[in-house]
């Protein structure tokens, strides 16, 4: 979400808008004075970032063949990355004051057009997550991929248990909001992992690779929790936001 604003920040500060800053979920500018196409650039700008993020970690995790924190941390980003663009598709009939909502009402799309790019949208990254979810499965070993309970129980703890426990974690990060609609993103955005989830369970995959050293998945780590406070912290900094001019 904060690489998202922040493509909306950079691209306010590219068409050298005015009262620019950025927060913690939203960017501020003033259009007023801005041609069309400056405020298109702006509003296009986040979702476009959201869309590089999940193309160059998923090529990222092509191309890396060992299943490690590295690996599933790309992963998340990811799927994060494509949530944040093909998410914002489906709202577009629905939010005419969302980044595709306002571009189409902007553009005068007609309606059908507006679901016909939402359906697309949720059609493109249902197929994108159940691709992934063989990521997902490969961060297990084979020994525990041959048994149905515990092929069950690592897929039920690292899919479902991060998206109920992430959840209500990242809607407080989220808070304040200035809409309500700002929470639709944090609440229902992980719920998206669950579309694969009956996949990852029983698919039977052509493995590429599998994790072959499984006790690192298990141990504290302590780089992580120092990214996470690191992450809390310039959350709640950016709250108060960055200002440009």
């Amino acid at each position: 979400m904060t690489l998202h604003e922040f493509g909306h920040f950079f691209a306010a500060i590219i068409v050298h808008a005015r009262g620019i800053s950025v927060h913690h979920n939203y960017v501020d500018n003033i259009d007023e004075g801005l041609p069309l196409r400056s405020i298109l650039l702006i509003k296009g700008a986040g979702p476009f970032v959201s869309l590089m993020i999940g193309i160059v970690f998923h090529l990222a995790c092509s191309v890396q063949k060992n299943r490690n924190l590295i690996f599933l941390f790309k992963l998340y980003m990811s799927m994060f990355g494509y949530i944040g663009f093909f998410g914002y598709l489906t709202t577009t009939p629905i939010f005419a004051g969302g980044d595709t909502g306002y571009i189409c009402a902007a553009l005068h799309f007609p309606l059908w057009l507006n679901i016909m790019i939402a359906v697309s949208g949720a059609i493109l990254l249902y197929l994108i997550v159940s691709y992934l979810m063989e990521y997902y499965v490969e961060m297990a070993t084979r020994k525990i991929l041959e048994k149905r309970d515990t092929r069950f129980s690592f897929i039920h703890s690292i899919l479902l248990l991060p998206v109920l426990y992430g959840i209500p974690f990242t809607t407080l990060l989220n808070l304040p909001v200035m809409v309500i609609l700002s929470l639709i993103a944090p609440f229902f955005g992980p719920f998206t992992f669950l579309w694969g989830y009956g996949n990852a369970l029983s698919k039977n995959y052509k493995l590429k690779s599998t994790n072959v050293n499984f006790e690192e998945l298990n141990k504290l780590n302590y780089v992580l929790i120092t990214l996470l406070i690191i992450t809390i912290f310039y959350n709640r900094m950016l709250v108060k936001g960055i200002y440009y001019n």
